[in-house]
């Protein structure tokens, strides 16, 4: 049998849909509409001119690639009429690369929040070019380490094999966050094809980690305290030309590949050099190309001390996380402090506060914990079947099936775990929801080879499952909201809704409504625990989103719902003391539609964004939050057509365009139409970051 290989190229352009974001941001926020846009109009970064380049004979369209991109000049003629050579109807115009990075926090440890950041449109186009002309020496001098267990190994590609070897080799790992060497995937993850591990926690659970045990009697784990945060950009082109080098030949050294990476990392986060931005796929290749070299100083420089890798020691670096195998106490006391003094050239430090050595058996109490949760979510949530008499009309067996699930029983025994294994819910709870999430769905699946025994019991022991696992999840959920675990939650509730709406499971109204309504009141309790702030706001603003596929029956309250905003009612009118930020806004717009209940709160909104822009006037065109925000607000259904002509006003365009903006797309960054909730679920699973 011939086997078939279809190889499917992939524009360069796929690196704004998996590199330049961050993984937490809402379900309805997506770079598919702005990686659509890019193709439509072929518009690129020019490296060598700095100019962005797009062929359309359209004034509205280079009205908005303006906008887009912060260029200011608002007249045609300011468009350069040159042509470049590489295309025959190109317009060109010259950028400013000056721009601030839209941050936003999230929850990260106890009281403490991590702030991720999403680089202006211009910004994320320029990586496009340079990952382009780059990505071999990427892969180059992601390769020098033998530490490191997970860079960037080579280009990812989409080929598609129709053969069953494929579908063996095919990943079926949901939860794997990039490509992995020796995977094929349906659908891309990452520019790169990583090597070695995609989570860490693999690396436990691998033949590497068990034959070190065998070699080795202790573990000690480190890690580099605020890594990222730590950074200077400058150390890159330390790192791989030399400081000396570097300090010697500064005007060169910015013209190399070190040098280009140094001054994008630094537009990209406003000029910064101390620092770079936390969440993109591209920040951490940053990094890992400054410890890559690490790495290889630290590993000659400890040969210098009669310690061999592999022989009298093995470290393993994931991202920030050292591993260190090793038998000899004066082993490891040598290798830390050869480590501590290479960071700190590169203003790096390790967090030695909170190191963790474990002696032979060396197993992590996070791994003890997950293979005790394992198995009571095995054991506990199980629909079971069994054959039954008379057989279907093809001759296969019918089958019955029960199903109990005891919440109290549940919860009782995981709190136990978490304690006798001293670890945190915030450790366990996206391992925990996971496993949830596909016993769930087998359950279901069970359930529907039921559908044809004649039980009357069938539908009343599947909700009172459901209920109970409802339960459940919401009690772990609620100890320590994070983005991973909202999103696993919803997966959750997503698997179950869809199977009572499906109209071939036939269950019970009331039945039904007895499950919606169990989470419409879980989600009210956690809106009302943990409302939005300055602080944390993308949390819970996935369950917004899940509250809407309920129904109209199970709409929120407006006072929830402002409550929930810090948003207070006062004189029948209302008033805030923190301003949304972008991601509020266009979620509770999803939300709220235009449902007139909420109009009052949406005349708020409106009026909330327009002083967001006349506040921040001064940067309107470098202002990453505000870009974005233009462009759904114009886009938005739910808007005002007199909200969106101030917005344009304030950008001083001409009246003439104003309704060929606003009709030239449906969708910016925001997915206003169309939206799948299950779908975007999906994605967004398939993206999980590191």
């Amino acid at each position: 049998m011939t086997t078939k290989k279809i190889r499917l190229k992939y524009k360069k352009e796929r690196s704004v849909l998996s590199d330049v974001l961050p993984y937490e941001t809402p379900l309805t926020f997506t770079n598919r509409h702005f990686y659509n846009f890019l193709l439509t109009y072929k518009i690129r970064h020019n490296i060598d001119s700095n100019n962005i380049e797009w062929t359309a004979d359209d004034e509205v369209v280079d009205c908005i690639i303006r906008l887009f991109f912060g260029i200011q000049e608002s007249s045609k003629e300011n468009i350069k009429a040159e042509i470049p050579p590489h295309k025959s109807d190109a317009k060109q115009l010259h950028v400013d690369q000056t721009a601030i990075p839209f941050c936003y926090r999230i929850s990260h440890k106890q009281n403490e929040y991590r702030e991720l950041a999403i680089p202006h449109p211009k910004h994320q186009l320029r990586i496009i070019e340079f990952y382009d002309r780059y990505k071999e020496l990427i892969i180059y001098y992601c390769s020098i380490s033998s530490f490191s267990i997970r860079h960037p190994k080579k280009i990812a590609k989409y080929i598609f094999y129709k053969d069953s070897t494929h579908y063996k080799n095919l990943s079926d790992d949901s939860s794997s966050k990039v490509e992995e060497v020796n995977k094929e995937y349906e659908n891309l993850r990452s520019f790169f094809v990583y090597k070695d591990y995609s989570n860490v926690y693999k690396f436990y659970e691998s033949n590497k980690f068990h034959d070190c045990e065998k070699k080795y009697n202790n573990l000690l784990k480190l890690d580099i305290s605020k890594c990222f945060d730590s950074i200077y950009t400058h150390s890159l082109a330390w790192a791989l030309l030399s400081k000396e080098s570097v300090k010697a030949s500064l005007i060169e050294s910015k013209k190399t590949f070190a040098g280009s990476f140094d001054k994008l990392m630094q537009e990209i986060n406003y000029r910064e050099t101390h620092g770079i931005i936390i969440g993109p796929e591209f920040s951490r290749i940053f990094a890992e190309l400054i410890l890559q070299s690490i790495d290889c100083t630290v590993e000659q420089e400890l040969l210098q001390h009669n310690l061999k890798h592999k022989v009298d020691y093995e470290i393993f670096r994931y991202v920030d996380d050292y591993f260190i195998f090793f038998n000899e106490n004066s082993t490891v006391d040598k290798i830390t402090q050869v480590l501590q003094v290479e960071l700190k050239k590169h203003k790096l430090y390790l967090n030695t506060a909170k190191s963790i050595r474990y002696e032979k058996p060396i197993i992590t109490e996070i791994s003890i914990a997950k293979q005790r949760v394992a198995s009571l979510i095995d054991k506990q949530l199980i629909y079971q079947l069994e054959d039954i008499e008379p057989k279907d009309k093809e001759g296969q067996s019918l089958k019955k099936g029960f199903i109990y699930i005891n919440s109290k029983t549940l919860i009782t025994e995981f709190k136990t775990i978490i304690k006798e294994s001293r670890v945190e819910y915030k450790d366990m709870l996206n391992y925990s929801l996971s496993i949830v999430d596909k016993r769930c769905n087998k359950i279901i699946k069970n359930y529907y080879k039921t559908l044809h025994s004649k039980d009357d019991k069938r539908e009343e022991r599947l909700i009172k499952a459901i209920l109970g696992i409802l339960e459940f999840i919401f009690f772990i959920y609620s100890a320590s909201p994070r983005v991973n675990a909202t999103i696993k939650l919803c997966r959750i509730l997503q698997t179950f809704v869809s199977c009572l709406k499906e109209k071939d499971t036939k269950i019970n109204k009331d039945f039904k409504h007895l499950v919606f309504k169990c989470i419409y009141d879980n989600i009210c309790f956690v809106l009302k625990k943990n409302k939005s702030s300055e602080y944390f706001q993308v949390e819970t603003l996935y369950l917004l989103l899940a509250l809407s596929e309920l129904g109209v029956d199970y709409q929120l309250e407006e006072s929830v719902l402002v409550d929930y905003f810090n948003i207070k009612i006062n004189d029948l009118d209302y008033e805030i003391n923190s301003e949304l930020n972008y991601f509020s806004i266009t979620v509770v717009l999803s939300y709220i539609k235009d449902k007139k209940s909420f109009n009052k709160l949406r005349v708020f909104i409106e009026n909330e964004i327009i002083k967001k822009f006349k506040f921040k006037k001064g940067t309107l065109y470098i202002d990453t939050e505000l870009t974005m925000l233009l462009l759904d607000t114009i886009s938005c259904p739910y808007v005002l057509k007199n909200t969106k002509i101030e917005l344009l006003n304030l950008y001083g365009i001409n009246q003439d365009l104003h309704n060929d903006i606003l009709n030239l797309k449906h969708n910016w960054f925001t997915t206003w139409n169309d939206f799948n909730f299950g779908k975007a679920l999906d994605i967004k699973q398939s993206k999980e970051v590191y």
